[in-house]
């Protein structure tokens, strides 16, 4: 359920990855490794790997339609395909978030609606393609964030984020400040199985699983994840509950106006425990301004990007701020 989670938290998350990766790359130093290169009799803009894109390709399908910034953009998604697989299982993931979406957008036209931004705001054919991108750059920033996180969580930020690992349980009341007998039989039930013997912080999933109103998370435990003292997804009381405990650490039974009753318990503080967390990322690249950069120019020069136009790559270097690089 979580439904004391924002229900669109991925949109905001696709909103850091692709406001964030469009900013600025860094120009490859075997720029001259392509010269006069051509494809088919077409001349070639720039290689990502051994995929590579032609002047053609970026007057055709950008250019004449959107202008040269959408150029920045076809880079990207070239680094992007390279570096994460258009796999089955992406594929229907993309579906997924698609149909969820055209269905939270019925009352604007729904899928029509959602195909009409993603091409007008995002240069995609559909907005299932846009879905597809924003799963490819979830898929490569949570990597490289996870592979260098030392680079990023030091004692300052420790000291302004109070990050941990957080699982609960929830005994959901629909009207919280008006229980039925029936709510209040299901909380002392659960009050009086956590003080008994058989359930500790040791085993707390055992009971989170047992007890945990919450569909979604009580089958993995009650796990929720990532928080810190910038997360604004979630209810007052329970962020601030949250972030008073110590690793291995039970709250008290928190109420909740819009809930019913938490027990949380503070799973770790452990970098190694939250680095591939989503919401870690997140957190990562909306306050590192340069993270972006890096895990973008990271992929492109692992696929060993070459520029074969002068004026292409005058251009993207222009937009993503990277004259001065040698």
């Amino acid at each position: 359920m979580k439904k004391f989670l924002k229900e669109n938290w991925f949109v905001a998350v696709i909103a850091v990855f692709f406001v964030a990766i469009s900013l600025y790359f860094a120009y490859d130093q075997h720029k001259d490794d392509l010269p006069g290169k051509s494809v088919g009799g077409k001349d070639v803009a720039f290689g990502i790997g051994d995929q590579y894109t032609t002047m053609d390709d970026l007057y055709d399908g950008l250019y004449k339609n959107y202008g040269k910034s959408m150029i920045v953009q076809q880079f990207s998604d070239a680094v992007l395909d390279n570096a994460v697989a258009t796999t089955d299982e992406l594929l229907a993931e993309a579906q997924n978030y698609t149909d969820y979406y055209a269905e939270m957008y019925s009352s604007y036209g729904g899928l029509s609606y959602l195909n009409q931004i993603a091409k007008s705001y995002y240069g995609y054919d559909d907005f299932k393609t846009y879905m597809l991108y924003s799963l490819k750059s979830r898929e490569m920033s949570t990597k490289y964030v996870s592979d260098h996180a030392e680079d990023y969580v030091n004692d300052e930020f420790i000291k302004k984020y109070n990050p941990r690992v957080i699982s609960y349980c929830l005994i959901k009341f629909e009207k919280p400040d008006t229980p039925t007998a029936d709510e209040l039989e299901r909380l002392k039930k659960a009050q009086d199985a956590w003080t008994s013997e058989k359930y500790s912080a040791e085993n707390f999933a055992d009971f989170a699983k047992d007890f945990s109103e919450d569909a979604s998370t009580a089958s993995s435990g009650g796990k929720l994840g990532y928080v810190d003292s910038a997360t604004t997804s979630l209810v007052e009381e329970f962020t601030k509950a949250a972030l008073q405990l110590e690793a291995g650490q039970v709250s008290d039974w928190v109420f909740s106006k819009d809930y019913g009753y938490f027990l949380l318990k503070c799973d770790s503080t452990s970098l190694a425990d939250y680095r591939s967390e989503t919401d870690f990322v997140s957190r990562i690249l909306s306050d590192f301004e340069n993270a972006a950069n890096e895990i973008m120019w990271s992929a492109a020069k692992e696929a060993g990007v070459s520029f074969n136009d002068a004026d292409i790559e005058a251009y993207i270097k222009s937009e993503l701020g990277v004259e001065s690089e040698d």
